[in-house]
């Protein structure tokens, strides 16, 4: 042994290093006594004989390896006639033990995560015989090449596919026949022309593809999609498109439809490898100090082999076969990795022992999130941090302080603007940015004395350093300031337009009761809407990074035309069919472009966070009902339509004239019938129809939608609503924290709806609203929070079903305009507050916020917010002479209150009148109801599409309630908020997030934030510096858009003030 040992001098550290691991060094002495191993392809072992003498060597039988021969070192079967005829193929005895271990038989489903070179693959394929498949991946795509070159030579890649992919977070399953399919050999050879582009002689547009793909991905390795670079055409159901080769699929599925075999023959130091050590002799020693001794050292490898193990474990069926094995002798890499694993996940049993698809679905036990795992949803996955450490504060005094600075300051702000003509969009973000400096000056100036030490009220001004959880719930307190409380607009039209008494009791009472009604529905639906990972709020992912950045100066100042560029009405200022086409803010927009981040945002949020497949819904409803139908609508004349502005909000006489609705209200606050026949009916623009009716089809669209495709799911949680059901990582992490009690927002959503009876019983005669109105808009909002939640946590949108409100209550209690707007609010704006409460739970989900902090904070911040703004508009209201009065403020006033003549324009049509007088059958627009009908309808065209045409993956994205509801803003927002918005969101959402995707998951979300907290800045620093000393700029950058004929009529004879007659 001595002498054999002087053969082959190992290092000292190397010796050191095996016996550390209690080995002997003289194993790696042997030479010529190691055998090679081959593996007879099936079917050649009558050819043993005839192999024997063409290599002129004894083949040895290997008993515990069926078709496994053993022989000399010395015989290269390189040169052997069975070797060229692809009947015999070279593979370890400790790579075919792996194999055998996974006891393939026919039919299975095998995937092998590190499966190059291809030995491994070739016996697989093997042993599975005439059904079944293997899917091979390596990150290698040379090695995996070669790979492919063997499974051509030996003719055995019909049922295997090979995919360049990191096996740590590779997530495509096997394609399974259905039951009632056709044989997998009959349908080949029906379509195997269809998939000649899959041979390894792939088209140079698909060779160019991958090229791409690959250069991006060594960009952004983390974001790599596998590349697939064979396919045997049985390896799946044949006859579907190449896009299902990529089929993925949640954690739920895969237990039914994963892998029945995985092999994970991890990466290692290869030091079990007596010809690998041997070859270092050649390669040199510090070689191998790098690749086993630093290798060993290290954590890194150990915690890849995790990955790969936990990953293998994710894609497997339930009840099915894990084998992990590889080439190291060492405990680190292979008791201590298993070890590991298993107490990561405890339903990973090994084999012979009792494992269940019940226990693989409670695998979840550990909340510790398992590496490699993350987010199905990729924008999350990319965003979103798995990682908590529960043990940071996040109630402390700065969260207090600073959190409910924050809320006041923004509701303050917020609704100091949206009285003005251009909305502006003030998010939480300016809070979430400028709370940083002033949290971490607190943490080092502020003193740390614990005041009531070891007592129950024990606490401390300065518990440590700031941190992300304080951060976060003040941004909570934040968000609360920066939502509109939709409940002043009751406010402004009672004083304002219908310049009634309402007392500030009154108003306070309807605004903090509408603002906390929501809690309840939240409460109702947070298992639906928070905890799956599908319901991913794409909004929220803005917040979940941090921003910095300022631009508002140029628009909002120094250039205001910037707001809408409307070059046709530049070239044709006198026409008026070129302004009512050209003018992006009272006509359609067309070629109009806005560089105002304020008008781009104000109503439709940013269009960096919505997904691209909403935008697109979102511009396809715009153009539709833009560019097609009001066109049509108006130029044929339909509803009197060219009397009128193409583009209005307003309400008019059948001459084209302002309805004096002051005219038809009589000293009760009712309609005036008498002075309503004398002055006639009444008319709106043709925008203003249509899309009262797009908002009819959007209400049915959304219900039959989220019945259609997301039943199964709704049906699924409520089997499982007290269950412990796997859902994603960021809900098994969230379960170190106390939940909120039900009973919590119960008794907040009992107490309201008693305060909110008394008091509009208690002061009808102000709010109009009986008892039994509160209890039926209740039972709506209830209703449709499900629906409504499920269109906005997944594409950002959120349909407005304000108008079935003001529809129903308008029937049944027609003439009260008061009433029907406090039904509006309750039924509506309280489920819109419920959604926005679930969005801020979600945003807690993400960043690992204790759920009764985040409650704590939700109602505080609230009812904190419902002051503040209320404050602000009584304010307002009193002190700014004619605010909201178009006829007497100066032309250049920016009070123009846009949302609240819109909401005064719907209880004079919902309430005042009543939808009888407008849409029923003593109406104008009575035809509009068929919109009801096409909305319910269009979902089904789409569903149905989608079952005949699976393999068109583009038709389930088809969102009919986004469509329909993609104008449901309009009026107050105009063509250029839609037109710029539109375009920024493909350049977003498309461009970057295709082509560039390194850039994108780095600076899109951060880039939406510098611009919200850029704009809120600036706006804010303009005003006070500039716009309380009324001072301004006089040139042509500063006027209107250059569009004053865009709200003309075009009817012969009809004479309107400041317009040419026809």
């Amino acid at each position: 042994m001595e002498e054999e040992t002087s053969r082959l001098p190992l290092p000292e550290a190397f010796v050191e290093f095996l016996e550390a691991n209690g080995l002997n060094p003289s194993i790696y002495s042997a030479t010529d006594s190691t055998p090679r191993y081959i593996r007879l392809k099936l079917g050649c072992e009558a050819e043993i004989e005839e192999f024997e003498n063409d290599m002129e060597c004894k083949l040895e039988k290997v008993g515990w390896l069926p078709g496994f021969y053993s022989l000399p070192q010395n015989i290269h079967i390189a040169n052997s006639k069975a070797y060229r005829e692809g009947k015999i193929y070279g593979i370890d005895a400790a790579s075919g033990a792996a194999v055998s271990a996974l006891n393939i038989s026919a039919g299975d489903h095998v995937l092998d995560l590190c499966a190059a070179p291809g030995a491994k693959l070739c016996m697989m394929l093997d042993l599975l015989g005439d059904s079944g498949s293997v899917t091979g991946v390596d990150v290698s795509r040379h090695r995996l090449a070669a790979c492919r070159t063997m499974l051509q030579k030996y003719e055995l890649g019909e049922r295997c596919r090979l995919f360049v992919a990191d096996g740590t977070t590779f997530s495509l399953v096997p394609i399974r026949n259905h039951p009632d399919s056709r044989s997998c050999e009959s349908a080949f050879r029906e379509n195997v022309e269809r998939f000649k582009e899959w041979t390894s002689k792939r088209t140079w547009k698909e060779r160019k593809k991958a090229a791409r793909a690959r250069e991006n991905a060594s960009m952004n390795p983390e974001n790599q999609q596998p590349e697939l670079i064979f396919y045997g055409g049985l390896s799946g159901v044949v006859g579907l498109s190449k896009n299902e080769l990529y089929q993925t699929l949640c954690d739920s599925e895969i237990l039914s439809l994963g892998y029945d075999k995985v092999l994970v023959d991890a990466e290692c130091t290869h030091d079990g490898s007596i010809k690998h050590i041997q070859k270092f002799e050649h390669w040199g020693w510090k070689t191998l100090q790098r690749r086993v001794l630093d290798a060993e050292r290290t954590d890194s490898l150990t915690l890849l082999q995790l990955k790969l193990l936990t990953n293998g474990f994710r894609l497997l069926k339930a009840g099915g076969l894990l084998v992990y094995s590889t080439c190291s002798l060492t405990v680190a890499q292979n008791e201590d990795v298993v070890e590991q694993f298993l107490k990561e996940n405890p339903s990973a049993v090994p084999k012979g022992d009792k494992a269940s698809e019940s226990d693989h679905a409670a695998s979840t036990s550990s909340t510790t999130p398992s590496p490699g795992e993350n987010s199905p949803i990729e924008q999350v996955a990319l965003t979103v941090p798995i990682s908590d450490d529960p043990s940071l504060p996040a109630v402390t005094f700065r969260t207090w302080t600073l959190g409910i600075v924050a809320c006041l300051v923004l509701s303050f702000l917020k609704q100091f603007f949206w009285y003005r003509k251009e909305p502006m969009s003030l998010t939480s973000i300016s809070a979430q940015i400028a709370v940083v400096p002033i949290g971490h000056l607190m943490a080092s100036a502020i003193t740390d004395r614990v005041f009531f030490k070891g007592r129950r009220f024990e606490f401390s001004l300065n518990p440590g350093p700031f941190n992300v959880k304080e951060h976060v719930l003040i941004t909570i307190f934040a968000n609360s300031g920066a939502d509109n409380v939709y409940a002043i607009h009751i406010v402004s039209a009672v004083k304002v337009f219908y310049k009634r008494n309402l007392s500030f009791f009154v108003a306070l009472m309807v605004v903090v009761t509408t603002q906390v009604l929501g809690f309840g529905w939240a409460g109702l639906f947070r298992r639906f809407l928070v905890e799956p990972a599908a319901m991913w709020w794409p909004q929220n992912l803005v917040q979940v990074s941090l921003f910095r950045f300022a631009y508002y100066v140029l628009p909002g100042y120094l250039f205001s035309r910037l707001t809408s560029l409307s070059w046709i009405c530049w070239i044709f200022p006198a026409s008026i069919l070129a302004n009512q086409l050209g003018s992006g803010l009272r006509g359609l927009g067309v070629g109009a472009f806005g560089f105002d981040w304020s008008s781009i945002s104000s109503y439709l949020d940013s269009p960096l966070a919505s997904p691209w497949f909403a935008t697109a819904n979102v511009a396809v409803g715009f153009a539709l009902m833009l560019y097609v139908i009001v066109p049509a609508a108006y130029w044929l004349n339909l509803y009197k339509a060219k009397t009128f502005p193409i583009f209005s909000d307003g309400l008019f006489t059948s001459n084209g004239q302002n309805y004096n609705v002051t005219a038809i209200t009589d000293s009760k606050f009712h309609l005036d019938l008498d002075a309503y026949e004398r002055q006639g009916p009444l008319h709106l623009s043709t925008l203003f129809a249509i899309a009262y009716g797009l908002n009819f089809a959007c209400l049915t669209a959304t219900i039959v939608h989220v019945i259609l495709f997301n039943g199964r799911q709704m049906r699924e949680l409520t089997k499982s609503a007290f269950q412990e059901k796997k859902m994603d990582v960021h809900t098994r992490l969230m379960r170190n924290y106390e939940q909120v009690p039900q009973w919590w927002f119960m008794s907040i959503l009992f107490v309201n709806i008693v305060a909110t009876i008394f008091t509009c019983q208690y002061y009808n005669g102000q709010l109009q609203l009986p008892w039994w109105g509160i209890l039926l808009a209740c039972g709506l909002a209830m209703f449709f929070t499900l629906p409504v939640g499920v269109i906005k946590a997944t594409t950002n949108q959120t349909p407005g079903l304000n108008v079935i409100t003001e529809y129903i209550i308008g029937y049944i209690y027609p003439g009260y305009p008061v009433a029907n707007m406090c039904f509006k609010v309750y039924g509506y704006i309280s489920m819109k507050q419920g959604i926005a409460f679930l969005q801020d739970f979600k945003l807690g989900h993400y960043m690992k916020i204790p759920p009764r902090s985040m409650f704590m904070a939700q109602v505080v911040g609230t009812i904190i917010s419902a002051f503040g703004h209320l404050g602000t508009a009584w304010w307002l209201m009193d002190t700014i002479p004619d605010i909201c009065d178009r006829a007497s403020l100066p032309a250049d006033s920016p009070w123009t209150c846009p949302g609240d003549h819109v909401f005064y324009d719907a209880s004079v049509i919902w309430g005042l009148v009543g939808p009888r007088r407008i849409f029923g059958d003593l109406g104008y627009y009575s035809s509009i109801n068929w919109f009801f009908l096409v909305g319910a309808i269009a979902p089904v065209l789409v569903w149905l599409a989608h079952k005949a045409f699976p393999n068109k993956h583009w038709i389930g994205l088809v969102n009919m309630p986004v469509i329909f509801g993609a104008i449901s803003n309009m009026p107050p927002a105009t063509a250029v908020n839609y037109t710029s918005w539109v375009l920024i969101g493909f350049a977003s959402g498309f461009v970057a997030y295709r082509y560039h995707r390194g850039w994108w998951s780095r600076h899109n979300y951060v880039l939406s934030g510098a611009l919200d907290a850029g704009l809120a800045f600036m706006g804010v620093l303009l005003y006070l510096c500039l716009g309380m000393e009324h001072v301004g700029l006089k040139w042509w950058g500063n006027d209107s858009e250059g569009c004053p004929l865009a709200s003309c009529p075009t009817q012969q004879g009809v004479v309107v003030k400041g317009c040419p007659l026809v």
